[in-house]
């Protein structure tokens, strides 16, 4: 029996959403994860050093946004500013994905990425109102980049990767199906 034509194009569209949610659902659980294991490991535990005075995992609750953006905001104005900012976030970022759906994987994985690191923090916000942090990188005692996460470092990877992609491999006219 013969497949009807175009039957193999659809298929080859549904396991790529399919790869995508996949990789989304993955990206959410493997944070969740973690963030469970840095909250039993060492909310009530001093950090624990990887790389002496570089790197170390010490448990944090961040009510803000990157960087401590709000921080100094009222929980009653910051709160729902950060949930509505993450769902305008979210809503764009879902929004380019559907309009990208025909482009490569390449360009869509990193758009994945960035998605399971953005749901992975509002699940914390809206479960415990606050999001897990963990990992600190700092230098001595001189320098030190805010605490972060794993959902942090899927969209900062994410956004890295879909700029290198943007420079590197320009859009082409030609649409993958």
């Amino acid at each position: 029996m013969r497949d009807r034509p175009g039957k193999i194009p659809f298929l080859r569209a549904g396991l790529r959403w399919l790869g995508l949610a996949v990789l989304i659902l993955a990206g959410c659980r493997v944070d969740l994860a973690s963030k469970a294991w840095a909250r039993a490991a060492f909310e009530e535990n001093p950090p624990l050093t990887l790389v002496p005075r570089l790197l170390e995992f010490r448990y944090a609750e961040n009510r803000a946004i990157a960087f401590s953006m709000f921080h100094t905001l009222p929980d009653r104005v910051r709160t729902p500013l950060i949930l509505t900012l993450t769902g305008a976030a979210l809503a764009a970022l879902l929004t380019l994905i559907w309009k990208m759906r025909n482009q490569s994987l390449s360009r869509l994985v990193p758009l994945a990425m960035i998605l399971a690191g953005a749901l992975g923090n509002l699940w914390d916000r809206l479960t415990h109102g606050f999001v897990v942090d963990f990992v600190h990188v700092h230098w001595r005692e001189v320098w030190s980049f805010p605490i972060f996460n794993l959902a942090d470092s899927m969209i900062t990877v994410g956004t890295t990767l879909l700029l290198l992609l943007s420079f590197l491999r320009p859009e082409r006219e030609d649409k993958v199906t």
